[in-house]
C-alpha cells in the first residue's frame, strides 16, 4: 500500500545468446546456463557483454572451493571464487528496470529489489551467483557478494573461479559455517543474506537461529526482515514485538517484518500488537508497519483511528504521516477532518505535510484555504511553507495571495516561500517588490532574496539600487550586505567601488564593513590604500 516508486535508470541489457567452441580451461558463463561447471565450453552472457570465467570442475562445492583455491593462490592478484544457486523467488538483485514499486535495500554491492514494475509485475532475478574473495596466496576470504549473472560487472579485473551450480544443502552448509566462524563483520553478513536468498524450506529455521543466538545486532535485523519475506513466521515475529527485554530497534523491525509479509491475518497481528505495547516509539513502529501492509482498506481504518483518538500524541503525528502517503481520492477530506477536530499544533502541522506529501489537486486548496484563513499565526505560516513545497504548480495561487493580503509578517512569509521556487515569475515579484514596494521592510526583504539568488540580472539589480544617487539609504544598505553574499569575484571589486565613491557615508561605511569581513587580498589593498593617505 505504501509504496515507494523509485525511478532506477540502469542500461538495459541486450538478449541473452549462446555460442559454444572450446578454448582450453577458459569459460565464458552465460547467465541463463550459469549452472554449466565444465571447462572448455564458451557463451555469451548477452550479445553486448561477455565474461570469461575459469570453469572449475570437481565432486562437490567442497571439491571444487579446493581446486579453485590452489588455482587462485599462486596468482600475483586476489581471485573470486563463484558459484550459483537455487534462489527464491519474488526477490531482484540489480535488476534492469526503470521504475519500480516496492522496497529497496543495498548491500555492499547487492541492490535488493522486492516489488513490481510500474506495470505491477513481480521483478526478480532467478541468474544469482555467490562471489567469495580471497587475497593471493592464502585461503581466507576477505570479502562476499551477491550478483546477478545477468549485468556484467569487471569484478575488479580479478580471476573468477567458475564452480557451477551448487545443491542447496551444500550451499547452506556452506554459508552457515561461513556466518558462524567469521567475526562480526560485513562478510558474515553477506553470508546470512547469501542463505536469506535461497529457495528452500530450512531457510526459516537458519534465520531464527541467528535472530536469537548471534551478538551482531545488523545480523539480527536482516535476518528478521528476511523471515517476513520467507512468511509464516508471524507468531514468531510477535513474540519478539512483545518481548520487554529485547532491543527495542529490534523489536520494531519485526512488526515491520509482520507488516511486509503476505501472511493471511498479519494487520490483524500488528492491532493486537498494538493495544498491548506500551514503548510510545514502538507503537510508532508499529503505525509504520501497518503501511506496509497488503490489506489496504483494514490498515486505512486502523490508521484512522489511531489519528482521530489515541491519546498520545506523538502516535497521532505518525498515523497523520503514513495517511498522507496513501494513494486514496477521500484522503484529503480524511486529513483535513483530523484538522478540524484536533487541537494539538503539532499534530494539525503534521496534517499539513500530509497535505502536501498527497498528489490530489483538492489537497493544494485545501492548503491554501488554510493559508487564508487559519487564525493561528504560526500554523499560517506553516501552510504558507508547505504550499510551496509543491513546486511551480503554486506559483499563482502564492503571487495572488501575496497581492490580497495586507498583514506585513503574512507578505513577508509568502516571499520567503516563494524564494525557495525556482521560477522566473518569482525572480519578477522579487524585482518588483524591490523596487516599489510601499513597506521599506518588504523591499529590504526583496532584495535580500535577490542576492541569495545567482545570475547577472540579480547582481546588476542589486548594484544598481545601492548606488543609485537619490535612493533610501536603508534600502541601499541592505543592496550592499546582498552583494557580499555574492562569490568574491563578484562582490569585492564592487564593495570596493561602493566604498571609494558613494555619496552616502553610511551606505560606504557598510560597504567598507563587509569588506573587512571578506578577507580578500583586494579589500586588504584597498585598506592599505586608505590606510595610506
Amino acid at each position: 500500500m505504501l509504496r515507494s516508486r523509485i525511478s532506477y535508470y540502469l542500461m538495459m541489457t541486450l538478449a541473452l545468446g549462446t555460442l559454444a567452441c572450446a578454448r582450453g580451461d577458459r569459460a565464458t558463463i552465460v547467465a541463463a546456463a550459469a549452472d554449466d561447471a565444465t571447462e572448455g565450453v564458451e557463451q555469451n552472457q548477452s550479445a553486448s557483454t561477455v565474461q570469461s570465467f575459469t570453469a572449475v570442475a570437481g565432486a562437490d562445492l567442497a571439491a571444487r572451493l579446493e581446486e579453485a583455491g590452489r588455482r587462485g593462490r599462486g596468482g600475483p592478484t586476489p581471485y573470486w571464487s563463484a558459484y550459483s544457486f537455487d534462489v527464491r523467488p519474488g526477490v531482484a538483485i540489480d535488476p534492469t528496470v526503470h521504475e519500480f514499486d516496492g522496497s529497496m535495500n543495498t548491500i555492499g554491492d547487492t541492490s535488493v529489489f522486492i516489488g513490481t514494475t510500474a506495470s505491477g509485475m513481480t521483478v526478480e532475478t532467478r541468474n544469482l551467483a555467490g562471489f567469495l574473495l580471497r587475497e593471493p596466496g592464502g585461503n581466507q576470504i576477505a570479502r562476499m557478494e551477491i550478483y546477478n549473472l545477468e549485468r556484467k560487472r569487471e569484478y575488479s579485473n580479478y580471476p573468477v573461479y567458475w564452480l557451477g551450480r551448487s545443491n542447496n544443502e551444500e550451499s547452506l552448509n556452506y554459508l552457515r559455517v561461513l556466518s558462524d566462524s567469521a567475526a562480526p563483520t560485513l562478510l558474515s553478513e553477506r553470508a546470512v543474506l547469501g542463505i536469506s536468498l535461497h529457495d528452500d524450506p530450512r531457510v526459516a529455521a537458519m534465520l531464527k537461529t541467528f535472530i536469537q543466538k548471534s551478538q551482531n545486532q545488523r545480523i539480527r535485523s536482516s535476518s528478521i526482515y528476511w523471515l517476513g519475506q520467507v512468511g509464516g513466521e508471524q507468531n514468531f515475529l510477535a513474540d519478539l514485538v512483545r518481548n520487554d527485554a529485547e532491543d527495542t530497534k529490534i523489536r520494531r523491525q519485526a512488526a515491520h517484518a509482520i507488516g511486509e509479509s503476505r501472511d493471511r491475518g498479519a494487520l490483524k497481528t500488528l492491532q493486537s500488537l498494538y493495544d498491548v505495547v506500551k514503548d510510545v516509539e514502538l507503537k510508532r513502529g508499529i503505525i509504520r508497519a501497518t503501511g506496509d501492509s497488503h490489506e489496504e482498506e483494514a490498515a486505512l481504518a486502523f490508521m484512522l483511528r489511531v489519528a482521530k483518538n489515541d491519546p498520545e500524541r506523538q502516535a497521532r503525528r505518525t498515523a497523520v504521516q503514513q495517511l498522507g502517503e496513501l494513494e486514496r481520492a477521500n484522503i484529503t477530506d480524511e486529513l483535513m477532518k483530523i484538522y478540524a477536530t484536533e487541537t494539538d499544533v503539532e499534530v494539525k502541522r503534521a496534517v499539513m505535510h500530509s497535505l502536501a506529501e498527497t498528489k490530489s489537486p483538492g489537497a493544494q486548496a485545501r492548503l491554501l484555504n488554510l493559508a487564508r484563513t487559519e487564525s493561528n499565526p504560526e500554523l499560517r505560516k506553516r501552510a504558507i511553507h508547505v504550499l510551496a513545497e509543491r513546486g511551480e504548480a503554486v506559483i499563482g495561487d502564492l503571487l495572488s495571495l501575496y497581492d490580497s493580503e495586507r498583514a506585513p509578517e503574512v507578505r513577508r512569509t509568502v516571499l520567503q516561500a516563494l524564494s525557495e521556487i525556482k521560477s522566473s515569475r518569482v525572480e519578477d515579484k522579487l524585482f518588483a517588490v524591490a523596487s516599489s514596494d510601499e513597506s521599506l521592510d518588504l523591499r529590504r526583504q526583496a532584495i535580500r532574496l535577490l542576492g541569495e539568488r545567482a545570475g547577472k540580472r540579480r547582481l546588476d539589480f542589486l548594484s544598481n539600487t545601492a548606488q543609485s544617487a537619490d535612493g533610501n539609504t536603508e534600502v541601499q544598505i541592505q543592496a550592499v550586505r546582498a552583494i557580499s553574499e555574492r562569490k568574491a569575484e563578484e562582490a569585492v571589486s564592487l564593495l570596493i567601488k561602493i566604498a571609494r565613491t558613494h555619496p552616502n557615508q553610511l551606505v560606504r561605511k557598510q560597504a567598507i564593513r563587509e569588506l573587512g569581513e571578506s578577507g580578500d587580498p583586494r579589500a586588504v589593498d584597498f585598506f592599505r590604500e586608505v590606510l595610506a593617505r
